[in-house]
């Protein structure tokens, strides 16, 4: 079993290729069958996938249960901007997502993880190098210093040249290569 992290998916959003560097990889017509391959060739049934937001643009439950049926996994859904509560309840209620949270906290090989659709400046343990996984920017909210990564397949194509999913061992990776940052009045404290 792996878990995989990814955020605004947006699907049958009907700009969202016009919008985002998707455009030079897929036409808007076949943007949700793109979508629903890069998921099914990533997840297994075994798998979770935690999606830190904006699923999709659809607003019929009915269509919307149908899109998560063709999908892989144990599925649990951070709230973004763009989904509603109604719907997350009712996917909830049929079993076809485990759980949803408006913000959560895991933890990734023993490191405090704070979820949450929008990226934050300062979050819970941050000066004892907490990360923090997020969307919501389609990859365009840079930061030099931190424990902070977008998830989002649009950051993922900045980062690695394809739209994909990050697994724990990418998100482990990338932070090595992250500083601790604080931006309050949390200090830096050193574990060793």
């Amino acid at each position: 079993m792996t878990t995989y992290f990814t955020s605004d998916l947006h699907f049958y959003h009907k700009n969202v290729c016009k919008y985002t560097r998707r455009q030079e990889v897929v036409q808007q017509e076949y943007h949700e069958e793109w979508l629903i391959d890069i998921w099914n060739n990533t997840c297994t049934k075994a798998d979770k996938v935690w999606h830190l937001g904006d699923f999709t643009f659809l607003s019929k439950y009915e269509e919307i249960a149908a899109l998560v049926k063709k999908l892989p996994g144990q599925k649990f859904f951070i709230k973004g901007n763009h989904d509603r509560t109604k719907v997350l309840d009712a996917l909830k209620k049929d079993g076809l997502i485990q759980n949803w949270y408006h913000y959560e906290e895991i933890k990734i090989g023993g490191t405090p993880t704070c979820l949450f659709h929008f990226p934050i400046a300062s979050w819970h343990k941050v000066g004892y190098g907490a990360w923090h996984l997020h969307g919501h920017s389609h990859g365009s909210y840079k930061v030099e210093q931190g424990k902070i990564l977008d998830v989002g397949i649009d950051s993922a194509y900045d980062l690695y040249g394809e739209h994909k999913f990050f697994s724990t061992e990418d998100i482990v990776e990338y932070m090595k290569h992250r500083q601790i940052k604080t931006v309050d009045h949390h200090r830096i404290i050193d574990k060793d």
